[in-house]
């Protein structure tokens, strides 16, 4: 193993070998974004992330942009639902 004085894992190829196949099946990034519409004509006006999430084979996880908020979900799309009862959000995967 490499040892670049820091805290990452810079793995040899022989090591990357034996978790390469993990690693690919790792979880995967969203955000939920909130939008705002004016009032007048209901076009689209704002909008911002409420929330990041991990996505797991059987779960997501999602913590709200200032950190005080947190929930674990069936999926993203749950916790979409979920959010989607109080605002326009929509799920986005970077």
């Amino acid at each position: 193993m490499s040892d670049t004085g820091s805290n990452t894992w810079a793995p040899e190829p022989d090591e990357y070998a034996l978790v390469q196949d993990e690693i690919r099946c790792g979880p995967k990034l969203f955000a939920l974004c909130e939008l705002d519409r004016d009032e007048t004509d209901w076009e689209l006006a704002e909008g911002r992330v409420l929330a990041w999430g991990l996505a797991f084979s059987d779960h997501a996880e999602l913590v709200s942009t200032d950190g005080r908020g947190r929930g674990s979900f069936q999926s993203p799309d749950r916790a979409a639902e979920i959010f989607a009862r109080t605002a326009e959000v929509r799920l986005v995967y970077p």
